[in-house]
């Protein structure tokens, strides 16, 4: 399956809004452990969530709002 992190900005229950950082094709699984090393590698200053891969061409510095967060019970 192919996945999207997103940097969270906002996040209410189980949908988020914030932007997108990268893709990502593997398991849920897979994709969690990206996002948890993502926010290790940025001194845990960001909080990163995996949501559905998103439909863009040109998903770089775009803002989203009311994804579903897939990892929220990880």
């Amino acid at each position: 399956m192919k996945f999207s992190l997103i940097d969270i900005t906002d996040q209410s229950g189980s949908f988020i809004s914030g932007y997108w950082l990268q893709d990502h094709v593997g398991t849920l699984a897979s994709v969690i452990k990206a996002a948890r090393a993502t926010e290790a590698t940025n001194s845990n200053k960001i909080t990163v969530a995996v949501v559905t891969a998103l439909s863009s061409t040109c998903a770089i510095l775009s803002y989203w709002n009311n994804l579903t967060r897939l990892d929220i019970d990880s």
